[in-house]
């Protein structure tokens, strides 16, 4: 059996009481412990006595008490004075509505003692509806032709609204701004939460009941929802358009510059190949007329006429030689007369017809006529001449 604690050595100047302990008492018995609380007498310190609560507790029980009496006198007085016009509990019920008016302000007060912004109201409103029950006590002592006993009488409510606010500046601590900040956080949070839980509990309990007593109505509706849920989160996602980077700002082209075109050499037709005595004469590849079509080039003057495409279609397709064309490559009229008129405006239009045949181009009864208007396009403001 364990042995009761030694006790602490006792200190000087320090009170003690004499208290009842407790201590663990182990019994075995063929090797299992059992392990019991066993009772004792013992002493230990006496803190001492916290004047400071003392005084906060009286001061607390005294303004209690001056409110409670200023209530009283309140109701009593504007009670009395409502009595005429009313039946007397009416009477008193609305006479205790400006005591109690400001003491409910004075526990609005209260609860915002270390936000002196979200108090602020309160302690206005709080101070207003105190006039006004100062102002009920002080007429009703007037009605009764005692004006001094009613002036003193509605001092009463500004004893005891002037003891709370005393109390709460001793309770009031200004926080600093980044600790009141911090604090206004964390009570949204809060404040989200709880909100957010109870919508979630109303919805849940709306849910169930709708569950219970719905009917096949309400089975009906759901299933339409969760197929229409379902199909919507099927769909693919869209894609995310890139966002385009901003157009930069636009740049002046520089005018174009036209090379001079020099007129061309006019081609000379390839000399035929001298087949030797001891070779066979080349053949020409032949292809079908109706698979190749051969078309003249454009302006090229070539008297070629194009080979139609044959009708009969059979196994052995008729096979005819296709003669080399060679493409003569020559500038454009309009060209030849911009190079012209821009070397010399004044050129005539003899000497622009003169290039256009250097350039390669036929001899036509026209030719004159096109080269002009040609100039003329060119040039807007070029005088007309004739070619001699």
């Amino acid at each position: 059996m364990d042995q009761a604690p030694e006790q602490q050595p006792r200190i000087e100047g320090v009170k003690y009481r004499k208290v009842r302990l407790y201590r663990s008492v182990t019994t075995e018995i063929d090797g299992i412990p059992s392990t019991r609380l066993e009772p004792y007498r013992g002493w230990e310190p006496v803190p001492p006595r916290e004047w400071d609560e003392l005084i906060l507790r009286g001061v607390t029980g005294i303004a209690v008490s001056f409110t409670a009496i200023a209530v009283i006198g309140g109701t009593a007085s504007l009670g009395g004075l409502l009595d005429p016009l009313v039946p007397a509990v009416i009477a008193y019920g609305m006479g205790s509505v400006f005591a109690i008016a400001w003491m409910y302000c004075l526990g609005i007060e209260w609860l915002n003692r270390t936000a002196p912004d979200r108090a602020r109201p309160a302690k206005v409103a709080g101070w207003f509806f105190l006039l006004l029950s100062m102002g009920a006590v002080a007429a009703y002592g007037h009605t009764l032709n005692q004006p001094w006993a009613g002036g003193f009488g509605a001092c009463v409510d500004l004893v005891a609204k002037g003891s709370w606010w005393l109390l709460l500046r001793e309770y009031a601590v200004p926080l600093d701004a980044g600790v009141a900040h911090w604090v206004d956080e964390q009570e949204q949070k809060l404040a989200g939460r709880a909100l957010l839980a109870g919508r979630v509990r109303r919805l849940n309990r709306r849910a169930a009941y709708q569950r219970a007593v719905g009917g096949a109505e309400y089975q009906a509706a759901e299933a339409i929802l969760g197929r229409a849920e379902a199909a919507r989160q099927s769909l693919p996602q869209a894609a995310v358009e890139p966002t385009p980077d901003p157009a930069p700002a636009p740049v002046a082209a520089p005018a174009p510059v036209i090379p001079p075109v020099a007129p061309p050499a006019p081609p000379v037709a390839p000399a035929p190949p001298v087949a030797p005595a001891t070779q066979s004469p080349v053949v020409p590849p032949v292809v079908s007329a109706a698979a190749v079509p051969v078309t003249p080039p454009a302006n090229s003057g070539s008297s070629v006429p194009p080979v139609p495409p044959t009708n009969e279609q059979s196994n052995d397709e008729q096979q005819v030689p296709v003669p080399p064309v060679a493409e003569i490559s020559r500038p454009a009229i309009a060209a030849i007369c911009r190079k012209e008129i821009g070397d010399d405006v004044e050129v005539t239009d003899a000497a622009l017809v003169a290039a256009v045949l250097a350039a390669g181009h036929p001899d036509k009864p026209a030719l004159a006529d096109t080269v002009r208007r040609t100039a003329q396009r060119v040039d807007p403001t070029r005088k007309t001449r004739k070619v001699s």
